[in-house]
């Protein structure tokens, strides 16, 4: 880094962080908000098309907040292990009086079709709104909006903990799997043969993981986080602007007005 590149990495850290896209600038909050609205209009208006629509709706975000590669990649693979399961599941085991075909004890009946899908679709919609979540909010993001919230900095870093920790056993376990590889052990193959390299990893990477949380331990008081003062951050988050605060109260009229409507019949 030279020195003329110093005064203007100081200067980035006296502003607001921005992402440099206007669904990704949002703030956490708002978005956690709009993703659980859209889950609710979509459950609350019945049916197997809504959720479908909200699904839907889903990828367009990620789409247009330049994330739709890695999202389309996790929820194929959500649709392929959770929804095709429960699709069949319910379709197989549905009683009903139109059978489709016939299979021995069980069959596929047109309203086992119907609940399968409505179910699956609801499932799948929160799978989906989670992973949008996840996919468009980082987690240091978050934990500073619910500090601004009044949340207490250590219930915040617990959460920020919890998922880096889910990252950092991943990744040291890739590691450590690279390492057998290279020593010779076999880690490639069939499902047993994998199992069988995966169980000896486990030792290194959970000893590897306690020693990552006694070094963050120390990091913590070093920089005095138990102090009773207020606490400061190096990320800031721009202000929630008026319009992001109108959306909200839009959707939650909307999922008021979706609840109400689909209790009453009304939709």
């Amino acid at each position: 880094m030279t020195a003329t590149s110093l005064p203007e990495v100081a200067d980035g850290y006296r502003h607001p962080r921005a992402l440099g896209n206007p669904i990704l600038d949002l703030n956490p909050l708002t978005t956690l908000w709009v993703i659980t609205a859209l889950i609710v209009i979509g459950i609350a208006l019945g049916g197997w098309v809504p959720p479908l629509g909200v699904s839907a709706l889903f990828v367009l975000i990620a789409l247009f907040a330049g994330r739709g590669g890695s999202y389309l990649s996790l929820l194929l693979k959500l649709w392929l292990a959770v929804g095709l399961i429960l699709f069949v599941l319910r379709a197989l085991l549905t009683p009903g009086k139109q059978i489709l075909i016939p299979l021995g004890p069980i069959s596929v009946t047109a309203e086992g079709i119907e609940l399968g899908l409505e179910f699956t679709m609801l499932v799948m919609s929160i799978c989906g709104g989670v992973t949008l979540f996840f996919a468009l909010v980082p987690m240091r993001r978050l934990t500073i909006a619910l500090e601004r919230l009044g949340v207490s900095p250590r219930a915040s870093y617990v959460i920020l903990a919890s998922f880096q920790a889910i990252t950092d056993l991943g990744a040291t376990a890739k590691v450590v799997l690279e390492a057998q590889k290279a020593r010779g052990v076999e880690t490639e193959g069939s499902l047993f043969v994998r199992v069988r390299a995966f169980f000896p990893v486990l030792a290194p990477v959970f000893l590897s993981a306690m020693s990552a949380t006694e070094e963050r331990a120390i990091a913590l008081d070093a920089r005095a986080f138990n102090s009773a003062g207020k606490h400061t951050s190096l990320i800031e988050l721009p202000a929630t602007p008026k319009w992001e605060i109108v959306l909200a109260a839009l959707l939650l009229l909307a999922a008021i007005g979706a609840i109400v409507g689909g209790a009453l019949g009304w939709l």
